[in-house]
């Protein structure tokens, strides 16, 4: 093999894969806007569609909790808007743990046996669903929001941001806003 043959098998080796680089390259900015659209995750049997949960837990939330006062301040919001922004996801968890630190304060309130930060959140639920039978501070409502959140948040957690619309987590912020108040009202 001479050296003209080595730079056109060179050539003829490499003359995809630099095209897609340059190609992906000059495309990165839209690349980047699709991604950021993808709301639903598909792998083999499993399908999860974050928008659709938290547009159906917000319609739930509508009837189950009524109207709630603002329990977020302005300041508040604009911090959980940011977040939203940078990682949805971390927003998502943010709200989450809010929620979380209401079920504490209201288990406290209600002497259900505390939970440690080991005890897994749908073991909590059902304690204060159990609870509740006996005394009702809280709905039937409000507790399968709090499952929804849950199971929405496990959802987010196992995902990437790019799974997660920063409206999708606002959203979900939102939601999780109206249960903390109707768990510290209870």
């Amino acid at each position: 093999m001479d050296f003209l043959d080595f730079t056109a098998a060179t050539i003829k080796a490499l003359a995809w894969p630099i095209a897609v680089v340059v190609i992906v390259i000059l495309l990165r900015a839209e690349v980047a806007n699709l991604l950021a659209r993808i709301t639903k995750i598909k792998h083999k049997d499993s399908e999860i569609d974050l928008a659709q949960e938290v547009e159906a837990a917000a319609i739930s939330a509508d009837k189950a909790l009524g109207a709630v006062t603002e329990a977020d301040s302005d300041s508040e919001r604009a911090r959980i808007n940011r977040l939203a922004e940078d990682s949805p996801r971390g927003a998502i968890l943010d709200a989450w743990l809010s929620v979380e630190e209401a079920m504490t304060d209201y288990e406290k309130r209600h002497g259900i046996e505390y939970a440690n930060s080991h005890t897994a959140p749908h073991h909590r639920i059902q304690s204060i669903q159990w609870n509740n039978l006996d005394t009702p501070a809280l709905g039937q409502g409000v507790l399968q929001m709090l499952d929804k959140l849950r199971r929405i948040r496990n959802d987010a957690v196992h995902g990437t941001d790019s799974d997660v619309t920063p409206e999708t987590a606002r959203n979900y912020a939102d939601l999780a806003a109206r249960v903390k108040a109707k768990l510290e009202e209870a």
